[in-house]
Protein backbone atom coordinates (compact mmCIF):
# COMPACT_ATOMS: atom_id res chain seq x y z
CA UNK A 1 0.00 0.00 0.00
CA UNK A 2 2.85 2.35 0.52
CA UNK A 3 4.17 1.83 -2.49
CA UNK A 4 1.12 2.82 -4.43
CA UNK A 5 1.03 5.84 -2.34
CA UNK A 6 4.01 6.89 -3.26
CA UNK A 7 3.65 6.57 -7.01
CA UNK A 8 0.03 7.89 -6.70
CA UNK A 9 2.22 11.07 -5.35
CA UNK A 10 4.52 10.88 -8.38
CA UNK A 11 1.48 11.20 -11.04
CA UNK A 12 -0.28 13.88 -8.84
CA UNK A 13 2.65 15.72 -8.78
CA UNK A 14 3.50 14.78 -12.06
CA UNK A 15 0.51 15.98 -13.86
CA UNK A 16 1.19 19.32 -12.34
CA UNK A 17 2.55 21.50 -14.63
CA UNK A 18 0.72 20.14 -17.13
CA UNK A 19 -2.38 21.62 -15.45
CA UNK A 20 -0.94 24.78 -14.05
CA UNK A 21 -0.26 25.63 -17.61
CA UNK A 22 -3.46 25.18 -18.96
CA UNK A 23 -4.82 27.02 -15.82
CA UNK A 24 -2.71 29.90 -16.71
CA UNK A 25 -5.19 30.81 -19.58
CA UNK A 26 -7.67 32.26 -16.79
CA UNK A 27 -5.26 32.50 -13.76
CA UNK A 28 -2.20 34.45 -14.67
CA UNK A 29 1.29 33.25 -12.07
CA UNK A 30 0.70 35.58 -9.90
CA UNK A 31 -3.21 34.98 -8.76
CA UNK A 32 -2.36 31.40 -9.53
CA UNK A 33 0.25 31.15 -6.76
CA UNK A 34 -1.72 33.20 -4.43
CA UNK A 35 -5.04 31.40 -4.49
CA UNK A 36 -3.42 28.13 -4.53
CA UNK A 37 -2.11 28.94 -1.36
CA UNK A 38 -4.97 31.01 0.35
CA UNK A 39 -7.44 27.94 -0.33
CA UNK A 40 -4.51 25.33 0.85
CA UNK A 41 -4.21 27.28 3.82
CA UNK A 42 -7.78 26.94 4.10
CA UNK A 43 -6.97 22.88 3.96
CA UNK A 44 -5.10 22.69 6.91
CA UNK A 45 -7.64 24.64 8.74
CA UNK A 46 -8.26 21.55 11.34
CA UNK A 47 -4.66 21.23 12.27
CA UNK A 48 -4.16 25.49 13.07
CA UNK A 49 -4.37 24.03 16.94
CA UNK A 50 -0.58 23.67 15.71
CA UNK A 51 0.25 27.35 15.51
CA UNK A 52 0.87 26.75 19.53
CA UNK A 53 3.78 25.68 18.73
CA UNK A 54 5.47 28.55 16.59
CA UNK A 55 5.61 30.16 20.59
CA UNK A 56 8.01 27.89 21.62
CA UNK A 57 10.26 27.84 19.06
CA UNK A 58 13.59 29.59 19.55
CA UNK A 59 14.29 32.83 17.80
CA UNK A 60 16.32 30.96 15.39
CA UNK A 61 14.01 28.26 14.16
CA UNK A 62 11.57 31.52 13.76
CA UNK A 63 13.94 33.22 11.38
CA UNK A 64 14.13 29.67 9.51
CA UNK A 65 10.87 29.01 9.18
CA UNK A 66 10.10 32.35 7.91
CA UNK A 67 12.63 32.49 5.41
CA UNK A 68 11.57 28.82 4.32
CA UNK A 69 8.46 30.14 3.17
CA UNK A 70 9.20 32.89 2.16
CA UNK A 71 11.37 30.75 -0.84
CA UNK A 72 8.45 27.89 -0.75
CA UNK A 73 5.46 29.52 -1.05
CA UNK A 74 6.17 32.55 -2.44
CA UNK A 75 9.78 32.78 -4.72
CA UNK A 76 9.41 29.24 -5.55
CA UNK A 77 5.67 29.14 -7.04
CA UNK A 78 5.48 32.70 -8.73
CA UNK A 79 9.14 31.68 -10.50
CA UNK A 80 7.71 27.86 -11.26
CA UNK A 81 4.55 29.20 -13.02
CA UNK A 82 6.36 32.06 -14.83
CA UNK A 83 8.04 29.50 -16.18
CA UNK A 84 5.54 27.23 -17.59
CA UNK A 85 4.06 30.21 -19.46
CA UNK A 86 6.79 30.22 -21.20
CA UNK A 87 8.29 26.60 -21.50
CA UNK A 88 6.53 23.07 -22.51
CA UNK A 89 5.43 21.55 -18.51
CA UNK A 90 8.19 18.72 -18.88
CA UNK A 91 11.07 21.15 -19.44
CA UNK A 92 10.11 22.79 -16.61
CA UNK A 93 9.72 19.81 -14.59
CA UNK A 94 13.18 18.46 -15.29
CA UNK A 95 14.67 21.79 -14.52
CA UNK A 96 12.97 22.22 -11.33
CA UNK A 97 14.11 18.82 -10.73
CA UNK A 98 17.78 19.21 -10.43
CA UNK A 99 16.60 21.79 -7.08
CA UNK A 100 17.82 18.66 -4.66
CA UNK A 101 21.11 19.03 -6.76
CA UNK A 102 21.98 22.60 -6.38
CA UNK A 103 20.72 21.98 -2.51
CA UNK A 104 23.67 19.29 -2.11
CA UNK A 105 26.10 21.99 -3.70
CA UNK A 106 24.81 24.57 -1.60
CA UNK A 107 25.27 22.31 1.42
CA UNK A 108 29.06 22.05 0.07
CA UNK A 109 29.17 25.50 0.24
CA UNK A 110 27.75 26.84 3.39
CA UNK A 111 27.42 23.84 5.50
CA UNK A 112 30.86 21.81 4.71
CA UNK A 113 29.07 19.03 3.55
CA UNK A 114 30.87 16.90 2.10
CA UNK A 115 30.39 15.43 -1.54
CA UNK A 116 32.04 12.45 -3.19
CA UNK A 117 33.75 12.17 -6.64
CA UNK A 118 30.82 10.11 -7.61
CA UNK A 119 28.22 12.68 -6.31
CA UNK A 120 30.18 15.32 -8.18
CA UNK A 121 29.78 13.54 -11.69
CA UNK A 122 26.12 13.10 -10.82
CA UNK A 123 25.70 16.84 -10.58
CA UNK A 124 27.81 17.71 -13.67
CA UNK A 125 25.87 15.28 -15.52
CA UNK A 126 22.79 16.69 -14.66
CA UNK A 127 23.81 20.03 -15.08
CA UNK A 128 24.97 19.16 -18.70
CA UNK A 129 21.44 18.04 -19.59
CA UNK A 130 20.64 21.27 -18.46
CA UNK A 131 22.83 22.80 -20.92
CA UNK A 132 20.75 20.57 -23.65
CA UNK A 133 18.05 21.81 -22.57
CA UNK A 134 18.69 25.18 -22.91
CA UNK A 135 20.87 24.58 -26.14
CA UNK A 136 17.09 23.07 -27.62
CA UNK A 137 15.56 26.46 -26.35
CA UNK A 138 17.68 29.13 -27.80
CA UNK A 139 15.33 30.08 -30.34
CA UNK A 140 13.97 33.56 -28.82
CA UNK A 141 14.14 35.24 -25.96
CA UNK A 142 10.36 33.98 -25.42
CA UNK A 143 12.03 30.34 -24.36
CA UNK A 144 15.01 31.78 -22.72
CA UNK A 145 13.29 34.02 -20.27
CA UNK A 146 11.36 30.27 -19.43
CA UNK A 147 14.86 28.89 -18.89
CA UNK A 148 15.12 31.92 -16.42
CA UNK A 149 12.42 31.30 -14.38
CA UNK A 150 12.84 27.98 -14.13
CA UNK A 151 16.52 28.65 -12.80
CA UNK A 152 15.44 30.90 -10.66
CA UNK A 153 12.77 28.76 -9.10
CA UNK A 154 15.36 26.07 -8.54
CA UNK A 155 17.34 28.07 -6.82
CA UNK A 156 14.63 29.31 -4.50
CA UNK A 157 13.75 25.28 -3.99
CA UNK A 158 17.24 24.79 -2.99
CA UNK A 159 17.80 27.20 -0.81
CA UNK A 160 14.53 26.07 0.95
CA UNK A 161 15.67 22.52 0.79
CA UNK A 162 19.11 23.78 2.97
CA UNK A 163 16.64 24.91 5.52
CA UNK A 164 14.76 22.07 5.91
CA UNK A 165 17.19 20.13 6.82
CA UNK A 166 17.03 22.38 10.22
CA UNK A 167 12.94 23.42 10.40
CA UNK A 168 13.07 18.69 9.90
CA UNK A 169 15.27 18.38 12.96
CA UNK A 170 12.48 19.94 14.95
CA UNK A 171 9.26 20.22 13.57
CA UNK A 172 6.91 17.16 11.62
CA UNK A 173 6.33 17.34 8.11
CA UNK A 174 2.54 18.48 8.78
CA UNK A 175 3.56 21.20 11.43
CA UNK A 176 5.79 23.07 8.63
CA UNK A 177 3.13 22.36 5.76
CA UNK A 178 0.75 24.21 7.99
CA UNK A 179 2.86 27.03 9.14
CA UNK A 180 4.54 27.45 6.05
CA UNK A 181 1.21 27.40 3.75
CA UNK A 182 -0.67 29.76 6.22
CA UNK A 183 2.08 32.58 6.40
CA UNK A 184 2.77 32.08 2.97
CA UNK A 185 -0.74 32.97 2.16
CA UNK A 186 -0.38 36.16 4.33
CA UNK A 187 3.15 36.74 2.75
CA UNK A 188 1.41 36.93 -0.94
CA UNK A 189 -1.14 38.57 -0.44
CA UNK A 190 1.21 41.58 0.84
CA UNK A 191 3.35 40.94 -2.32
CA UNK A 192 0.11 42.17 -4.33
CA UNK A 193 -0.48 44.94 -2.42
CA UNK A 194 3.18 46.11 -2.53
CA UNK A 195 3.38 45.55 -6.65
CA UNK A 196 -0.45 47.08 -7.32
CA UNK A 197 -2.00 43.45 -7.90
CA UNK A 198 -4.28 43.16 -5.06
CA UNK A 199 -7.67 44.13 -6.69
CA UNK A 200 -6.84 42.19 -10.16
CA UNK A 201 -5.59 39.02 -7.68
CA UNK A 202 -8.59 39.35 -5.29
CA UNK A 203 -11.21 39.03 -8.57
CA UNK A 204 -9.83 36.86 -10.61
CA UNK A 205 -11.76 33.83 -9.18
CA UNK A 206 -14.85 35.61 -10.39
CA UNK A 207 -14.14 35.36 -13.80
CA UNK A 208 -13.49 31.40 -13.94
CA UNK A 209 -15.20 28.74 -15.82
CA UNK A 210 -15.99 26.01 -14.71
CA UNK A 211 -12.63 24.09 -16.12
CA UNK A 212 -10.58 26.50 -14.56
CA UNK A 213 -12.40 26.22 -11.14
CA UNK A 214 -11.12 22.60 -11.97
CA UNK A 215 -7.74 22.64 -12.89
CA UNK A 216 -7.25 25.08 -9.50
CA UNK A 217 -8.92 22.83 -7.36
CA UNK A 218 -6.63 19.81 -8.45
CA UNK A 219 -3.53 21.96 -8.14
CA UNK A 220 -5.10 23.03 -4.03
CA UNK A 221 -6.74 19.48 -3.43
CA UNK A 222 -4.70 16.77 -4.81
CA UNK A 223 -1.21 18.69 -5.27
CA UNK A 224 -1.13 21.37 -2.08
CA UNK A 225 -3.12 18.65 0.42
CA UNK A 226 -3.60 15.18 -0.60
CA UNK A 227 -0.15 14.52 -2.05
CA UNK A 228 1.83 15.48 0.69
CA UNK A 229 -0.61 13.81 3.30
CA UNK A 230 -0.22 10.63 0.78
CA UNK A 231 3.82 11.23 0.93
CA UNK A 232 3.63 11.43 4.52
CA UNK A 233 2.33 7.97 5.01
CA UNK A 234 4.32 6.29 2.15
CA UNK A 235 7.58 7.32 3.41
CA UNK A 236 6.91 6.35 7.03
CA UNK A 237 6.46 3.08 5.63
CA UNK A 238 8.76 2.80 2.99
CA UNK A 239 12.34 1.62 2.53
CA UNK A 240 13.86 5.86 2.36
CA UNK A 241 15.54 4.55 -1.14
CA UNK A 242 12.43 2.68 -2.78
CA UNK A 243 10.25 5.93 -1.35
CA UNK A 244 12.11 8.38 -3.21
CA UNK A 245 12.94 6.55 -6.32
CA UNK A 246 8.71 5.79 -6.60
CA UNK A 247 8.20 9.81 -5.98
CA UNK A 248 10.97 11.14 -7.78
CA UNK A 249 11.73 9.37 -11.15
CA UNK A 250 8.19 8.51 -12.44
CA UNK A 251 7.33 12.03 -12.12
CA UNK A 252 8.60 13.06 -15.71
CA UNK A 253 6.93 10.37 -17.30
CA UNK A 254 3.13 11.05 -16.30
CA UNK A 255 4.08 14.70 -17.45
CA UNK A 256 5.30 14.05 -20.96
CA UNK A 257 2.25 11.87 -21.08
CA UNK A 258 -0.06 14.41 -19.89
CA UNK A 259 1.35 16.89 -22.16
CA UNK A 260 1.00 14.83 -24.84
CA UNK A 261 -2.33 13.95 -24.62
CA UNK A 262 -3.57 17.09 -22.98
CA UNK A 263 -1.35 19.60 -24.96
CA UNK A 264 -0.33 17.32 -28.27
CA UNK A 265 2.96 18.50 -27.12
CA UNK A 266 5.23 15.05 -27.60
CA UNK A 267 8.75 15.39 -25.99
CA UNK A 268 11.73 16.18 -28.56
CA UNK A 269 14.95 14.58 -28.82
CA UNK A 270 16.64 17.11 -27.31
CA UNK A 271 14.67 16.67 -24.23
CA UNK A 272 14.93 13.09 -24.11
CA UNK A 273 18.41 13.55 -24.34
CA UNK A 274 18.31 15.77 -21.24
CA UNK A 275 16.40 13.94 -19.20
CA UNK A 276 18.56 11.04 -19.46
CA UNK A 277 21.21 13.31 -18.25
CA UNK A 278 19.63 15.00 -15.59
CA UNK A 279 17.90 11.23 -14.14
CA UNK A 280 21.20 10.07 -14.73
CA UNK A 281 22.67 12.54 -13.07
CA UNK A 282 20.36 12.28 -10.09
CA UNK A 283 20.67 8.80 -9.58
CA UNK A 284 24.50 8.94 -9.28
CA UNK A 285 23.76 11.40 -6.52
CA UNK A 286 20.64 8.93 -5.01
CA UNK A 287 22.48 8.49 -1.55
CA UNK A 288 22.53 11.79 -0.79
CA UNK A 289 19.20 12.52 -1.67
CA UNK A 290 17.93 9.59 0.70
CA UNK A 291 19.78 11.15 3.39
CA UNK A 292 19.15 15.01 3.05
CA UNK A 293 15.81 15.00 1.02
CA UNK A 294 13.18 17.03 2.06
CA UNK A 295 9.80 17.71 0.32
CA UNK A 296 9.77 16.77 -3.55
CA UNK A 297 8.81 19.44 -6.05
CA UNK A 298 5.07 19.92 -6.15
Amino acid sequence: MPFVALLLVSALWGIHPVVGKVAEQELNPTALTVWRFTLGALCYLPFYGRFRRWFQLSARMVIFLGLGTLCWAMLYPLFYYQSLHDLPPVETLLIINTAPLLAAVFGWMFLRERLTGREWSGITLSFLGILVLVAGEWTGTHHILGVVYAGLAVLAFSAYTLLSRVMFKELPLLDVLVMTSTTGAVMLWVYTLVTGQFVPTANALGALTASGWMQLLYIVLFVSTLAYALYGYGLRRAPAGIGSALTFYPQVIFTALAQWLWLGQAPTGLTLMSAAAILGGTALVSLRLRKGESEPSG
